[in-house]
């Protein structure tokens, strides 16, 4: 084909898909440099949803090919038409955590960062505020990743120029070995992991240092937005590093509803947001003497359901109502004392909306908590009945000669079965006793907050010490009967500890 060839035949009534824009969905590298080498017109060339092929790779997450063609792509494309496709490329390298091309870009045309184009929806500044996990505060590591992350050493990578000869010839034997073993051991994920903090940080100095320079317009429409955004998503690091630089977007609010930036926090209940009111000095005490236009103070929102994608991480409808109390008294305790009297344009106290609001969820978490102990005291007493009856009926029999005294009176493993049984009739004594608490409790609003969590979790951390004392009484006594039959042991144990193992792994999440 000759290079002309290549191009889409245009006409009033249809648009065409580019060679490149096919295989930037694809990813082949080799297809896409031998397209490029033959007509690189086709770099320029939009695809039928307006979208450039570099753009059309990013957004399918191809990022080889995505560096490829952001490498050779013609930078008057990007900055032509107002910025339209460096714009839509430099939001979708954010969201698609390619974040080296959002730098270079950046570093090409800051203001693209902080400028709402006509045809694009949202800006780069509000990507990067809705996405926390490109920060340090947006992800929780674990003991041995934090460890790896705090010793490890890595410096900004440069854009790459891919190309199949070079990384043919890079792959050595000891290269892959390094490889595997970086990839074996999680090294290499906490690499890229930190390269991509280090990205992001320096992203967003740039990007707050360069919003500084903005009229009070522009600020309202993409600053303050953003941080609003950063609120909802919990994204702590932006908030941070934009209010260090210009401590007057403390004061930003909502446009729909004049809510500040802590109201939204307590709202969407972002409880990171909400602790950088502790860093602040007296300024806090005007924050929170703020109300938005429906006349709600601080306490208001907190007497609100929570969202349901917050609520749905709390197992149990009493944990649900536990951490909503927990956050009305929370935000109670910091809010000045005329909050909890404040009426808002419905003349409803915070205390009266926190009562109407939750009625529903206390009325579920009622019946949850009932329904729980009426099942957990039937197997409670069902385990007393039996370790109750065991314990006269002696594994081995009795000596008539001597008053019925066992025979194994002196066997550690008799010893066992008498002790084991004990502890598990007297736990789920305990247990029963317990959950017989929770049947009758009043199952006001307080309790949900220590009672009745302290009671089920008691409860159900007893039933399993009976579960498990009962499980060894019954391995112990079959010991002591089958005393010469050694090959029984090791398939007892390992049965027993089959059910205590379940018990621990279906009800970790609710006693967690």
């Amino acid at each position: 084909m000759t290079p002309e060839q290549m191009l889409p035949k245009m006409s009033q009534n249809a648009s065409y898909h580019t060679p490149l824009t096919v295989v930037a969905v694809s990813g082949n590298m080799e297809i896409a440099e031998a397209l490029v080498a033959k007509n690189p017109k086709l770099l320029e060339i939009p695809g039928i949803n307006g979208q450039i092929p570099v753009v059309v790779a990013v957004e399918n997450t191809q990022m080889e090919m995505a560096r490829y063609l952001y490498t050779r792509t013609p930078v008057q494309v990007l900055l032509e038409d107002y910025g339209y496709h460096g714009s839509l490329l430099f939001l979708n390298a954010i969201f698609y955590k390619m974040l080296d091309i959002a730098l270079d870009l950046f570093n090409m045309s800051r203001r693209l960062a902080v400028t709402k184009h006509l045809q694009i929806e949202s800006i780069p500044i509000i990507v990067l505020a809705s996405k926390p996990d490109l920060f340090p505060g947006g992800c929780d590591l674990g003991p041995l990743t934090r460890f790896i992350y705090s010793w490890i050493q890595v410096k900004l990578p440069t854009l790459p120029e891919p190309s199949r000869s070079n990384k043919d010839h890079q792959n050595t034997l000891m290269r892959k070995l390094l490889k595997g073993l970086s990839k074996w051991t999680g090294i290499d994920e906490v690499y890229r992991l930190k390269v991509m903090h280090l990205q992001a940080k320096k992203l967003l100095r740039g990007i707050s240092e360069e919003t500084l320079a903005l009229g009070l317009k522009e600020r309202s429409e993409t600053v303050d937005e953003a941080l609003l955004f950063a609120v909802r998503y919990g994204n702590v690091d932006f908030l941070v590093e934009m209010i260090k630089n210009n401590s007057e977007l403390l004061w930003s609010t909502r446009t729909s509803s004049s809510s500040t930036l802590f109201l939204l926090a307590v709202e969407f209940r972002q409880e990171k947001v909400f602790s950088l009111l502790y860093g602040l000095d007296n300024r806090k005490y005007l924050l929170l003497a703020d109300k938005d236009c429906d006349g709600n103070g601080v306490l208001h929102p907190a007497g609100f359901p929570s969202p349901p994608y917050k609520l749905s991480t709390v197992v149990g409808a009493p944990l649900q109502m536990q951490r909503e109390l927990q956050w009305f008294k929370e935000v109670e305790r910091i809010a000045p004392e005329i909050e909890k009297e404040r009426v808002n344009t419905e003349e409803q106290t915070p205390i009266e909306i926190f009562t109407k609001e939750h009625q529903a969820l206390r009325e579920e978490a009622e019946k949850w908590m009932k329904d729980t102990a009426m099942s957990c005291s039937l197997v409670a007493a069902l385990i007393v009945t039996v370790t109750f009856a065991a314990v006269f009926t002696v594994p081995g029999g009795t000596d008539e000669n001597t008053k019925g005294k066992p025979f194994h009176l002196h066997d550690r493993h008799f010893i066992t079965f008498v002790v084991s049984d004990l502890i598990s009739c007297f736990a789920s004594c305990t247990s029963v006793l317990i959950f017989l608490g929770i049947l009758t409790a009043r199952y006001s609003f307080d309790d949900f907050l220590v009672s009745l969590p302290t009671k089920m979790i008691a409860g159900l951390s007893i039933l399993f010490v009976s579960i498990a004392a009962m499980l060894m009484a019954f391995s112990s006594a079959l010991f002591t009967m089958m005393d010469k039959e050694k090959w029984i042991v090791a398939p007892t144990i390992l049965l027993a500890c089959s059910p205590a193992l379940l018990f621990v792994l279906l009800q970790y999440p609710l006693l967690k």
